[in-house]
């Protein structure tokens, strides 16, 4: 096979099974950077906290003002593909009373109330993480309402104890990547079309064989030596 056809057929096994990556689907999800969150919307005890280069938007809650707070943000999500959420966070907590039952998550919420749990952890200590969180199409499918929203949730369970908990999320990316995506069928069909064109071409070069006109005109000087 020459190179031409092995290009052409390169060319098609690229454009039916290479993975496409797209750009993030959130909107000031760099908070280290931003020091903003006037992209999200915010319920509860939401804030900013740093400085530029090492900001941080911040959930609290406590059982004097808020017991839960929330950051969330409308997302345009698409049938038949895959999602990863990137995030990098830490949650701190203020022990006054031993009873330690604030918790973070991170979910989808539909216009439905239907929600899909991403993340979850119960706030016992300072600890940080850096999470990559899978969102699978066939999970999404499952929802008739498509209409999702990320959310940063913190709550606090027990409203009789007086400790604070606190989320500080750095950066949040949202990514989907489609992985089969298929060529459309005439276009592929007409690659093979010319690959076969010029794999007959290649093998009648290679056996030596004289084209049809070429036969034909020694066909005729012959007749014309033996009259």
């Amino acid at each position: 096979m020459n190179k031409t056809v092995k290009h052409i057929v390169l060319a098609s096994s690229i454009l039916l099974a290479t993975p496409q990556a797209m750009g993030s689907m959130l909107t000031g999800g760099d908070f280290a950077n931003n020091c903003s969150i006037a992209d999200w919307d915010q319920f509860g005890n939401v804030g900013v906290s740093g400085a530029p280069g090492n900001c941080a938007a911040t959930l609290s809650v406590d059982d004097v003002i808020d017991f839960e707070t929330e950051l969330s943000q409308g997302l345009s999500l698409s049938s038949g593909i895959d999602y990863t959420l990137n995030v990098d966070f830490s949650v701190d907590t203020t022990m006054i009373d031993p009873i330690l039952d604030d918790w973070f998550s991170i979910s989808l919420l539909n216009q439905d109330f239907e929600f899909i749990e991403l993340f979850y952890t119960d706030i016992l200590s300072a600890q940080s993480f850096s999470e990559s969180l899978t969102i699978a199409a066939s999970d999404l499918a499952s929802y008739a309402n498509q209409d999702w929203s990320l959310s940063f949730y913190m709550f606090d369970g027990f409203e009789a104890d007086s400790n604070q908990s606190t989320a500080f999320i750095t950066f949040a990316s949202l990514d989907s990547v489609v992985t089969d995506v298929p060529a459309p069928a005439g276009f592929v069909l007409l690659l093979l079309g010319f690959a076969g064109m010029f794999t007959r071409k290649a093998l009648a070069r290679s056996n030596g064989r004289p084209s049809q006109k070429t036969a034909v005109s020694w066909t005729n000087l012959n007749g014309g030596i033996n009259q």
